[in-house]
């Protein structure tokens, strides 16, 4: 193929006229009358006009097209493209800007790939602890659940860690309730920012839930039978636990 950087609009015809020869050999009418004909003919036009805009452009200019010609078809190339539930990371480079959202970037990242490793290796359940029972409140008129410490994997690969006991209070009348674990984020130590106030912190955290029946979100930690206004643990129910790394 000749260099179009010196081609006219005849060669760059011609070229294309063999280029086509070699790969489509079937196509034999080569009249101008011909609709292929034709568009080559107008490829060849576009190029030559093409060409003769890149000649006016500074060397700078070029180089900035040459750049974001080869990155525009490294997105268009199959084989870069992400897969299904591939994370995206930042990728650093000398006089980058970096603001909030790249911060977050980098954070989401590795948050992605615990919460990933946590499912597939470990699942979701109750990994230790998280013992439920019923007690009576102070007053003795009502009564109120009680969540041992423990640790659990909820569904979507979120650390739960319970480190003292949590109690949650029982409603006087109801049949079925589910004592739920959910994975909970509280924002602390606020602080002066452009536009007011910010919270500098994001600490980790749980809540202890009472429901009718268990969310997707949810780590389903017992159920409770209410009887005659007083509410006991079900037996019979079992929570689902994490499997042990390994097996």
């Amino acid at each position: 193929m000749p260099k179009l950087d010196d081609a006219a609009y005849g060669d760059i015809a011609d070229t294309l006229r063999a280029r086509v020869a070699v790969h489509a050999p079937e196509w034999t009418d080569n009249n101008e009358s011909d609709p292929g004909i034709a568009l080559l003919e107008l490829f060849a036009f576009v190029t030559e006009s093409l060409l003769y805009r890149q000649n006016l452009l500074p060397e700078r200019g070029r180089s900035s097209a040459a750049r974001l010609a080869k990155f525009a078809q490294a997105l268009a190339d199959d084989e870069t493209r992400a897969a299904c539930g591939a994370f995206e990371r930042m990728r650093y480079f000398f006089g980058q800007v970096l603001g909030a959202d790249e911060f977050r970037t980098e954070q989401d990242y590795f948050r992605h790939r615990l919460r990933r490793l946590n499912r597939e290796l470990v699942g979701t359940g109750v990994v230790r602890g998280l013992g439920v029972s019923v007690q009576a409140d102070d007053s003795g008129t009502g009564q109120h659940v009680v969540v041992k410490p423990g640790f659990a994997i909820d569904p979507r690969g979120e650390e739960i860690e319970v480190c003292g006991s949590a109690s949650a209070s029982l409603p006087q009348t109801g049949s079925v309730l589910y004592v739920t674990l959910h994975h909970a984020e509280r924002l602390t130590r606020p602080q002066p920012a452009l536009n007011g106030t910010e919270f500098g912190r994001i600490e980790d955290g749980f809540a202890v839930r009472l429901e009718a029946a268990p969310g997707d979100e949810a780590v389903a930690l017992a159920r409770l039978v209410g009887t005659h206004g007083r509410w006991r643990v079900d037996e019979g129910f079992q929570p689902t636990r994490a499997r042990a790394v390994g097996t």
